[in-house]
Formats: C-alpha cells, structure tokens, sequence
C-alpha cells in the first residue's frame, strides 16, 4: 500500500520503486508519483531518485500543492 505521512518530525513515505537498465544508464522508477531518477550505476540511480524524491515532497509541501498532486496521480485520502 503506498502512503504518506506527515507529522512534525518529517514526512515518510512508502511506495515502489523499479530499478532497470536501458541503454547502459540505470533508472529508478516509481509509478506512484511518475517520478525518475538516473545514473550510471544502480546505487547512483537509487540516490538520485532520493534526491528527486525530496525535491518533489520539498517543492509540493512548501506550495501547499502535495494533497492535490497526489489526488491527481489516482491517490485516495483514507482520513
């Protein structure tokens, strides 16, 4: 099940990530949010997705805009 979390001591999330190679760049993939990241080795891929990850969750909380972009990926509020 993917979510998020936020609370006063950060955000977590849970969702799936698909690790794949094509033309010799490796891609971290996650359907959930239609958010990638890349590099030339499968630990570089991981950590730029980390870094798009929290520039996504940074840009989205601080403009107020998290709650309705993830309502527009097909998320569901459950509360």
């Amino acid at each position: 099940m993917n979510t998020v979390e936020i609370n006063n001591k950060g955000i977590k999330v849970d969702v799936s990530v698909i690790l794949f190679k094509e033309d010799d760049v490796f891609h971290a993939y996650c359907p959930e949010l239609d958010l990638v990241g890349y590099d030339y080795t499968e630990d570089g891929a991981k950590k730029s997705f980390e870094w798009v990850l929290k520039d996504y969750l940074d840009y989205t909380v601080e403009n107020g805009t998290l709650e309705q972009d993830l309502l527009n990926h097909g998320w569901r509020k459950t509360c």
